[in-house]
């Protein structure tokens, strides 16, 4: 029998036979393990959505024929009939309804669901559509590259800004370019001084690009790299600008989930303000790069700071971005990754399995922090705190930090918006 990884690698396969509607695939894979006919995704799209979605009708008919099931609803409430409909597929749709396929287009979004970002984007213009060119690629320069394309620094009516591209291999794909226009209607909304600030996309022409505010400080696993042993004031101010950020994300009127909340996604600018960025964006590349499984599978986040929930394929909510934090913060005192021992895979295994979290060797953990660490981390996902209960706690031990300080550092407080007591001025 297959182990997790060999089962984990022939589900992505699987995926990719689907979206490639790679037929002679397909039957190879279902030869190895005919359970695999329903393998779902994050978010529980089974391989027949994916063919409905993307009008796949050889490989749906295979799918089909080996069993899959037919009315299964995603985490949208979406059966694959459904999103055949939505997208006028007719010879699918007939496909379907042939074989027995129930009428579904989609159903009311439960508590979970309810959560999930942004209902998809309308085909209508807005005011942030950019002109290709008015960005000076030609100029620019690369500063990051990922699966999905790279990110590089450009010019756009003379403002330097951080321009991230989309392969133009995946610019044809459909799901790519209807999951880009989603990320795109989310990041319009979102405005918060500890958020990455969108600008502006290209979504009407190749290359796709998302346009945001350029921020020179790199990010948070760069600086953790180079700078392993922070003051533990430095440390809970960072983590204040983290968690101000994400509770503003947790408290819209429709929250967002992150989902992959970890050092790499946190931003730093010249002042070192962290701001949390690159929520949603790596699901456009989700089923495109064979090495890159768990993106692949539709389990949104790394491994390292993934919740048990997650892992597991479980029921999901908020709380997955308070576990990513919890584990953010140990990493910024001890100066290492969790169970950086490890690769990523086994230590999510650890965590979600064998119910390990990292050892806590550090000296310089502020009086209840530990404390905070462990219920940010606890598999009893109701003992998670909120954000905006982090937020408090953060500020007591904040106050707490500075008055350890010269009274030459105070001034920080002013910059958090603290309380200051006037015995210090």
């Amino acid at each position: 029998m297959a182990d997790a990884k060999e089962e984990l690698a022939l589900r992505t396969e699987m995926h990719w036979a689907v979206r490639s509607n790679d037929v002679g695939l397909l039957r190879t894979i279902l030869k190895k393990d005919k359970q695999l006919v329903n393998a779902a995704d994050y978010d529980k799209r089974t391989p027949l959505h994916i063919a409905a979605s993307l009008d796949c009708v050889p490989v749906a008919k295979v799918l089909l024929a080996e069993g899959a099931e037919l009315n299964a609803k995603d985490r949208w409430g979406k059966s694959p009939r459904g999103e055949a409909e939505s997208a006028g597929y007719m010879e699918m749709v007939k496909l379907l309804k042939d074989y027995g396929a129930e009428s579904h287009a989609g159903a009311p979004r439960g508590h979970v669901e309810s959560l999930i970002q942004v209902a998809p984007p309308l085909p209508s213009n807005r005011d942030w559509e950019i002109a290709p060119s008015e960005i000076e690629l030609d100029t620019s320069e690369l500063i990051g590259k990922g699966s999905f394309g790279e990110i590089r620094k450009a010019l756009w009516r003379g403002t330097p800004v951080a321009v991230k591209t989309i392969r133009p291999s995946l610019s044809n794909d459909r799901m790519v370019i209807k999951d880009f226009q989603h990320e795109v209607q989310l990041l319009v909304k979102v405005r918060h001084p500890n958020i990455v600030q969108f600008l502006g996309a290209v979504t009407r022409q190749r290359p796709l690009m998302l346009v945001t505010e350029f921020l020179a400080g790199g990010d948070l696993h760069q600086l953790l790299r180079s700078n392993p042993n922070l003051a533990p004031d430095r440390i809970v101010k960072y983590a204040l600008d983290i968690a101000r950020g994400m509770s503003y994300l947790h408290n819209r009127s429709k929250p967002i989930i992150h989902r992959d909340l970890k050092p790499r996604n946190i931003i730093v600018d010249e002042e070192h303000e962290l701001k949390v960025g690159d929520f949603g964006l790596s699901k456009l590349i989700d089923v495109k790069l064979m090495h890159d499984v768990y993106k692949m599978t539709g389990e949104t986040g790394s491994y390292r700071y993934m919740a048990p929930e997650v892992f597991e394929h479980q029921p999901y909510d908020k709380s997955v971005d308070v576990f990513s934090f919890g584990m953010i913060l140990y990493e910024m005192f001890e100066g290492v990754a969790p169970f950086e021992d490890k690769d990523a895979y086994d230590a999510a295994t650890l965590v979600a399995r064998d119910d390990k979290r990292p050892e806590m060797r550090a000296q310089t953990y502020p009086p209840q922090m530990k404390a905070l660490i462990e219920d940010c981390w606890s598999p009893y996902t109701p003992k998670r705190p909120p954000f905006v209960e982090i937020v408090k706690k953060l500020e007591v031990m904040y106050e707490d930090c500075l008055l350890r300080l010269p009274k030459d550092r105070r001034h920080l407080r002013d910059i958090l918006h603290l309380r200051r007591n006037p015995a210090d001025s």
